[in-house]
């Protein structure tokens, strides 16, 4: 009984918007036809429906990180998030806002998964509530994941000519700052961001090497930190920076000279593992079309339980020393 009540509010809720959603799309398309008679004025304040959500939606978010930011734990959690805030937002947006973010979809999946079990005629047991509260909670960090590996990939290819115009710059008399600051200028993408965040830093009176090692913390590469340690060297024991910066760009022209050698001697086998590791589930996706009955016992029996816990094992275990094998390290 209580499950159809909350099913005839939840239609009666989505009728309410779809009803809502049809007369201001005909209010659109009759604003269109009269837009062709009328003349617009200079200053449009109107603003869209999904710009108006959007608005509101970082309004709430932005009193909801006000509240949180009232925590000493929320804000040492929150700092893990500061190296994804760009030089262009650094006045948008703050460390907390990705808190608030992940506490909201959190909260929205959570009450989509309760709408569906309602709809469906069930109510939502304590396993659905919680895993879809880890997956909502946790979302953000495995799209940061990604972003992470991403973006170490392209500073990593463009750190070579970011070493070319620093050392250039140094040749030609440029100081640091002006030698940061043309490869933020000259260079584009997650590399560009990193520039401006150090030109910023040396401004503010941090030393070459610092700056170098707050770079090489957020990036966490090996390259990077090849850099920071020769230029903590530099920093104590004095030298030329010209001939250093020089050493680096020799270095790490031949470390990507070799990554390119050492990538076309070991292309064939890493194609190879690859196929090896797709093989079974191509095997189960054929037997499966032709039998489709043929791995139920797996998912039916104890017996076929445990087998089928080994497999994956056993598959994890393969997975990981192909990898381990084929996996080069440069050093």
């Amino acid at each position: 009984m209580n499950v159809f009540i909350i099913q005839t509010a939840i239609m009666i809720i989505l009728a309410f918007i779809i009803f809502y959603l049809v007369i201001y799309n005909n209010s659109l398309r009759l604003e269109k036809r009269i837009a062709r008679y009328s003349i617009d004025s200079i200053k449009d304040n109107s603003v869209s429906l999904f710009d108006f959500i959007h608005d509101e939606y970082f309004k709430i978010v932005s009193k909801t990180s006000a509240i949180l930011k009232k925590s000493v734990f929320l804000n040492k959690y929150a700092s893990r998030y500061n190296k994804y805030i760009t030089y262009e937002n650094n006045q948008n947006i703050i460390a907390m806002d990705y808190v608030s973010h992940k506490i909201f979809i959190c909260l929205g999946l959570v009450l989509i998964v309760t709408f569906a079990r309602i709809i469906e005629g069930v109510l939502p047991s304590l396993i659905d509530v919680s895993v879809t509260a880890l997956i909502g909670f946790f979302i953000i960090d495995i799209y940061f994941k990604f972003y992470d590996y991403i973006k170490k990939r392209q500073i990593e290819q463009d750190l070579l000519n970011a070493i070319i115009i620093m050392n250039n710059a140094f040749r030609s008399g440029r100081s640091t700052m002006q030698a940061i600051e043309i490869v933020a200028n000259e260079l584009k993408g997650p590399i560009k961001q990193e520039f401006k965040k150090m030109h910023l830093e040396i401004s503010y009176g941090l030393s070459l090497d610092v700056v170098f090692d707050r770079f090489s913390k957020r990036v966490e590469s090996e390259e990077v930190s090849y850099i920071t340690s020769s230029l903590s060297i530099l920093n104590k024991t004095g030298g030329n920076i010209i001939k250093v910066f020089s050493s680096i760009e020799k270095m790490l022209f031949n470390k990507r000279k070799l990554k390119q050698e050492m990538k076309s001697l070991t292309s064939s086998a890493n194609m190879i593992s690859k196929i090896l590791l797709l093989m079974p589930f191509l095997f189960i996706g054929l037997i499966t079309l032709l039998n489709p009955s043929y791995f139920l016992p797996l998912f039916n029996t104890n017996l076929g339980n445990v087998l089928l816990f080994i497999i994956i094992i056993i598959y994890v275990l393969y997975a990981f020393i192909v990898n381990k094998i084929m996996k080069v390290r440069f050093n």
